[in-house]
């Protein structure tokens, strides 16, 4: 499904969608907006059907399911779409080093912009119609073709960053998951970053972390929680 939140729209567009949101379909003459003439009405019903936010069947129009979508991201007087948390993943990928015994993770160094040089862990966007752990499993082996014999949720984290003047500049829902038994060649690097397995030791003090990075020696699945954490944004 195309993505509603890119879809900009005329303000009398808008009144036709707030008409069709309280009403499941309508006449010509039931969407009429009285400061503008019929000219201008079939325009502008012509520009929705373009977005594929209405659908005309004989003489009435009815939302689509996109435009069902993309209505429900109006504020409630209908005038702009609401800007609303996106949704991620994050992957935890312990693993024990057969050479020395220690517990090792798995980190990425961003290469793009936002957070650019900052070490973390794989993680990326879910998207549309995709379950959590779908995301995590096709994440996890997109930006390391690694594979996860089991995926566990451990933690729901709303991260919201700003800057000194309140300005936020970033708000995300991640599930963080545990990945085990991973096993695969391991993607070094890629255009927008390195993948390498490291200790808590050779991360902190060496690199530049991102200010929420969890560290973890264990295996085993953490019980499940959910955090919240607003702060100053660090490198955005």
């Amino acid at each position: 499904m195309k993505d509603t939140s890119k879809i900009k729209v005329h303000k009398h567009q808008l009144g036709i969608l707030k008409k069709l949101v309280i009403s499941p379909e309508l006449r010509f003459n039931q969407l009429l907006i009285e400061e503008i003439e019929s000219e201008h009405m079939n325009y502008h019903l012509k520009r929705l059907i373009e977005h594929g936010l209405i659908i005309k069947n004989g003489h009435l129009y009815t939302l689509t399911d996109l435009g069902k979508d993309y209505t429900n991201l109006l504020d409630d007087d209908v005038k702009k779409v609401e800007k609303q948390p996106k949704t991620g993943v994050i992957i935890r990928a312990p693993r024990i080093n057969t050479e020395t015994g220690e517990i090792e993770d798995l980190f990425t160094k961003r290469l793009r912009q936002p957070y650019y040089g900052k070490v973390g862990r794989i993680g990326g966007k879910v998207q549309f119609g995709e379950t959590l752990e779908e995301a995590a499993r096709r994440e996890l082996h997109e930006e390391s073709g690694l594979i996860a014999e089991k995926m566990t949720l451990e933690q729901i984290y709303h991260k919201i960053r700003h800057r000194e003047d309140g300005t936020c500049v970033q708000d995300v829902i991640f599930y963080i998951f545990l990945a085990e038994n991973v096993s695969g060649d391991l993607i070094d690097t890629t255009e927008f970053q390195e993948n390498f397995w490291g200790l808590r030791s050779e991360v902190e003090g060496h690199m530049d972390p991102y200010d929420d990075l969890e560290y973890s020696t264990t295996l085993k699945p953490r019980p499940l929680e959910f955090v919240e954490h607003v702060d100053i944004a660090d490198g955005f």
